[in-house]
C-alpha cells in the first residue's frame, strides 16, 4: 500500500476480541485488498482488467469493486476530469521509479489511451476498449483500506484506537483518558511538522507532490500528473483534509493537489470540510491552519 501500517490501541475492554486475532483479521483484510487491486501483481483483478484491454472480454466486478469504481467515476465528473483512474499510460512518459526519467514525446500517445468516458460497461462488468488502456485504483485503495481496518476495529469492540496506513489516519474514538489523538502534519518543505491537530472519531488524509520527483532538463517535476495535459501538475505542494471517512478525505486532498492553487482553494472551500494547504512558496492556508 505504499508505506508502513501502524495500529495503536488504548484502553482494551474485556468485551474486545483477543488482540492477536484482531491483528490477524486486519492483516488478512489488507493483504486481500492489495492482492485484488495492486497493478503490480499480475494476478490482481486490476491487472486482469488491464491485460484484457483491447480485447472483446469483459471482466465481472464484485460489489466492492463496483462501488469503488462508481466512486472513481463520480470523482472524475466532479473534479472536471483531473482525477482519472485511466491515467496510468502516462507513466511511460514520466517514470518516477529509480531516480526517474522523462520522455515527453510519448505524452500524446499516452493521452490517446486515457479517458474515464472510454470505459465500456455491461451490467456489472467492465472492458477497456483500446489496447494499452489501464485502470489504477492506487489513488483510492489505501484510504479505503484504512476505513475497512477502522470498521473491523470497531466491530471488535474497541472504542479507543488509531490506524495509520502510509500517513493516512483514522481515529476510532478518543484516547482512553478522553483526550483526542494528536497527529502531526508533515512540513513538505523541510523536516518536522507544520502543526499538530487533534482527532476524535474522524479521519485525516494528506496528498502532496513532494514525495516523488524527477529532474528533466534542469527542472524538477512532481509525480502527480494531469490526465488532460499529460504533464506533471504545478499545484499545491501538500493538502490535508479531515472527514469521517479516509476515502473521502484522501479523494478531496488528491483532487486539490491536481488543480492550480486558486482552483484548489475553491474546490476545498466547496467541500465544507476542514483542510490545510501548503503552496510552493511554503505559505499555509485553510481552516485547520487558523483553528
Amino acid at each position: 500500500m505504499g508505506g508502513p501500517a501502524r495500529l495503536v490501541i488504548d484502553g482494551v475492554s474485556e468485551q474486545a476480541h483477543p488482540l492477536d486475532t484482531l491483528w490477524q483479521t486486519l492483516s488478512a483484510r489488507l493483504t486481500h485488498l492489495e492482492q485484488r487491486y495492486s497493478r503490480y501483481l499480475d494476478d490482481s483483478l486490476v491487472s486482469t482488467i488491464n491485460r484484457r484491454a483491447g480485447t472483446s472480454s469483459f471482466t465481472q466486478l464484485d460489489t466492492e469493486t463496483a462501488a469503488l469504481l462508481d466512486f472513481a467515476g463520480r470523482l472524475w465528473q466532479e473534479s472536471g476530469g483531473v482525477f482519472d483512474v485511466t491515467a496510468g499510460p502516462l507513466r511511460y512518459a514520466w517514470n518516477f521509479q529509480n531516480g526517474g526519467s522523462a520522455a515527453p514525446e510519448r505524452v500524446e500517445a499516452a493521452r490517446a489511451l486515457i479517458g474515464w468516458e472510454r470505459i465500456e460497461w455491461s451490467n456489472n462488468a467492465i472492458r477497456l476498449p483500446l489496447a494499452g488502456m489501464e485502470i489504477d485504483l492506487g489513488g483510492l485503495v489505501k484510504e479505503y483500506a484504512a476505513d475497512c481496518a477502522a470498521q473491523l476495529i470497531r466491530e471488535a469492540g474497541l472504542n479507543h484506537a488509531l490506524i495509520e496506513l502510509a500517513g493516512d489516519v483514522v481515529a476510532i474514538g478518543s484516547q482512553a483518558n478522553g483526550a483526542p489523538w494528536s497527529i502531526g502534519i508533515q512540513d513538505p518543505h523541510c523536516e518536522g511538522t507544520i502543526l499538530t491537530i487533534n482527532l476524535t472519531d474522524s479521519a485525516m488524509a494528506t496528498s502532496g507532490n513532494y514525495a516523488r520527483v524527477l529532474e528533466y532538463k534542469g527542472r524538477e517535476y512532481s509525480h502527480l500528473l494531469d490526465p488532460c495535459s499529460g504533464y506533471p501538475v504545478e499545484g499545491p505542494t501538500s493538502v490535508t483534509v479531515i472527514d469521517m471517512r479516509c476515502l473521502t478525505a484522501g479523494a478531496m486532498a488528491t483532487v486539490a493537489c491536481l488543480k492550480p492553487e486558486v482552483a484548489a482553494t475553491h474546490w476545498l472551500e466547496q467541500s465544507e470540510l476542514p483542510w490545510l494547504m501548503v503552496n510552493a512558496q511554503g505559505a499555509v492556508s485553510g481552516p485547520i491552519a487558523t483553528s
